[in-house]
């Protein structure tokens, strides 16, 4: 989430331990202080209004009225409001900016942009401005650009927390997962009650793997704001990867009932729901989903529903096919900040083909159950065979046979960053390299996304399409992506010919050999 500064100049006094007095016109007394509140804004909107009786050329109070209407969500009212402030001082980057600000609120991105930079023209150390700008050109896919200006902020304001964690979240987006914890850790120095800091502080720890540092930061966040929807929702993601399922949907349906219109966790909770075989309201609930995916396709945004969940919905082709486009895309655009240059390629093949498996599934899981053999099989004098690891050892003898059986067996657990991972691939030359994982849980499908190998290919993992311009072939057989389907495939079809499902059954149980 992006964090939008507005510069306000009315102040509240909230006086201690005696009653407030009421206004003249009061209601009878809400409870509450969000009731309190009010009352005191309904109080600043007449007192600016007595001002502007007195003074109606008061730039400045024309800005803070304007403040004010924007805070009750007024936004028209708002607008024509910094306009007048700006009519009477013309150079006023306070007023630019929170106009600009208002004029994104209405979607009118463009004149925003403009604003944020007619205040910097007139205050380029413009703390707010340079903040906000950045967060239009983050949403632009300006990524570079964003940073730069989210640095420039915190060069002129270092303790600008709003920076701090706007900044985290880009380095988030482009790998830098060290960089943004310290960023977020300084948010939270500054502001200690940054709830939204904590949430996706708690993001950076998940995606780290440090689930226990997640958990604690999503906990903090709905302590500081039992209303933050985008908290619980978070908080259930770590109890479904967890295998909570309970208390995934108990978290999904809180985040849903304090935001109604909340995606994610709909999709999200259908797919705990399906998990526990809750079946109640199922045709509603598919026909909801369907639509969420729908409109989200309809307006280029990444789909709530992951790839890999989409093939248990009663989706389209079509749809599967557009969610994979729209998640490889996402890949794209991590690795574009990276800049790096195309990889070069072997000229010559040599004596032998060389081969490379990516998974993070080397281990105790299906994937190695079933082709744990696999690398000691191949002919030798043909094949030269590399297992690049995602994932830790976890001492299993799946792991030890496959890093026994291999040529060569190299852990990329220990390089996270997509692009060392990538350069370390190329250096070993390889012909062709195969996407074991696709969209499972954890892919490293930005590594593919450089194209360290001159020929890439998915198998076994995953049975669907990549969407994904940087695969190039699609190992499976004719029942599971029959021939008059090749379209909905954004691979080429490399048909097996009986099945692409390998099993290791007559390597693990030789006994049972007729």
């Amino acid at each position: 989430m992006d964090y939008q500064c507005i510069i306000v100049y009315t102040i509240i006094t909230i006086l201690p331990n005696r009653q407030l007095p009421a206004p003249a016109d009061s209601q009878p007394p809400q409870r509450g202080c969000l009731a309190l509140i009010k009352r005191w804004i309904k109080r600043a909107v007449a007192a600016y209004l007595r001002a502007l009786n007195l003074s109606p050329n008061n730039a400045v109070v024309h800005g803070n009225l304007a403040c004010v209407y924007y805070e009750q969500g007024l936004i028209d009212l708002a607008i024509d409001t910094y306009r007048r402030a700006i009519e009477l001082q013309p150079n006023f980057p306070d007023a630019y900016c929170n106009l600009a600000n208002a004029l994104k609120e209405k979607g009118q991105v463009v004149e925003a942009e403009e604003c944020y930079n007619t205040a910097l023209r007139l205050c380029p150390s413009h703390a707010d401005s340079l903040n906000n700008l950045a967060n239009i050109k983050r949403e632009q896919g300006y990524i570079e650009e964003a940073t730069r200006l989210y640095l420039k902020a915190l060069e002129v304001f270092p303790e600008f927390a709003a920076a701090h964690s706007n900044l985290a979240s880009v380095l988030q987006q482009q790998g830098k997962l060290n960089e943004a914890l310290m960023h977020y850790k300084e948010a939270i120095r500054i502001q200690p009650t940054f709830a939204d800091a904590y949430s996706n502080m708690g993001n950076t720890l998940k995606e780290m793997q440090d689930i226990q540092g997640a958990l604690q930061c999503y906990t903090r966040a709905i302590q500081i704001n039992p209303a933050f929807a985008d908290a619980h929702s978070n908080l259930a993601s770590i109890h479904k990867d967890s295998g909570n399922i309970p208390e995934a949907i108990q978290s999904y349906r809180t985040a849903l009932k304090l935001k109604p219109d909340f995606p994610d966790a709909y999709c999200n909770l259908a797919h705990c729901l399906q998990i526990v075989c809750d079946w109640t309201d199922y045709d509603a609930r598919m026909k909801k989903l369907v639509s969420i995916v729908a409109e989200q396709l309809d307006k280029n945004r990444l789909p709530s529903v992951h790839p890999h969940h989409s093939m248990l919905y009663p989706l389209s082709h079509e749809f599967r096919k557009a969610i994979a486009e729209r998640h490889a895309y996402l890949c794209l655009e991590k690795i574009h900040v990276l800049h790096k240059p195309p990889y070069k390629y072997p000229k010559e093949m040599g004596v032998r083909l060389r081969i490379g498996y990516v998974s993070s599934d080397f281990g105790n899981h299906p994937t190695s159950h079933l082709m744990q053999s696999i690398p000691g099989l191949h002919d030798r004098s043909r094949v030269e065979i590399f297992c690049y690891a995602l994932s830790a050892d976890d001492g299993t003898t799946f792991r030890t046979k496959i890093a026994r059986e291999s040529e060569h067996f190299i852990d990329l657990s220990q390089i996270p960053c997509n692009g060392k991972a990538a350069d370390r691939i190329n250096s070993d030359g390889i012909h062709i390299l195969v996407n074991m994982n696709g969209y499972t849980k954890g892919a490293r499908n930005e590594i593919f996304a450089l194209r360290p190998a001159p020929v890439q290919v998915m198998w076994l993992g995953y049975p669907g399409t990549s969407g994904a311009s940087f695969m190039d072939y699609l190992i499976t057989d004719v029942v599971t992506s029959p021939v008059e389907l090749a379209s909905q495939y954004s691979e080429k079809l490399a048909f097996m010919p009986h099945t692409y499902f390998v099993g290791d059954h007559r390597q693990m149980f030789p006994h049972l050999k007729e």
